[in-house]
């Protein structure tokens, strides 16, 4: 009888034992089913940058639209942090720019338009920004001396051309402007630059 009990109590013990041990496999084996299947297993899960940076730049346009130009730039800067594309994270710059020239700050807002300029040189709307920061800075004498000085960037035209402009020198700015159009009919900038003229 006490054999019994004891045989009876040891194959209860190992079936206890065999289905922890059963559990425990099985849980193993479900945190390893990534690493078996590969990256694709993360997919899933798998966040989209660019999407996300849409959505907080449209979130920046509407603090933009209300005003609110601190968190404008803060959603801004966010977007600009999640997007790898060039052209688009020059927009995001630009649109920091803007809020800070709405703010009066026009060292920061030049600070972020050289740097959208860096990233797509060839949109014109950035150049116009930069003058009006350098004219609002009063610095308009020391850049102009400094991007002649470098005259061999044909962009550095477009910033001299832009500033003559807009302080009335409109003879000088019209004379680089002929100039650049007639040494880079090519470029794509160049139909805005004629546009500019057109306007003198």
């Amino acid at each position: 009888m006490n054999f019994v009990k004891i045989k009876t109590y040891f194959l209860q013990k190992k079936t206890k034992v065999f289905v922890y041990s059963f559990f425990v496999l099985l849980l193993s084996f479900s945190f390893a089913m990534p690493s078996i299947r590969g990256l694709d297993a993360y997919e899933w899960n798998k966040i989209d940058a660019s999407k996300n940076a849409r959505l907080h730049s449209n979130m920046g346009n509407i603090f933009f639209d209300e005003k609110n130009y601190q968190a404008a730039i803060k959603e801004y800067e966010i977007a600009y942090n999640l997007t790898a594309d060039k052209a688009q994270s020059s927009v995001y710059l630009y649109n920091i720019a803007r809020c800070f020239m709405t703010l009066n700050q026009y060292q920061l807002a030049k600070n972020a338009i050289l740097g959208a300029i860096k990233k797509d040189c060839m949109n014109i709307t950035y150049y116009n920004a930069l003058a009006d920061c350098i004219i609002k800075l009063n610095q308009q004498d020391i850049e102009i001396e400094k991007y002649l000085k470098e005259y061999k960037n044909p962009y550095n035209r477009i910033i001299v051309g832009l500033i003559l402009q807009k302080i009335g020198k409109k003879q000088e700015a019209k004379f680089i402007f002929d100039e650049f159009v007639n040494k880079y009919p090519d470029m794509i900038i160049t139909d805005d630059v004629k546009m500019i003229l057109n306007q003198i």
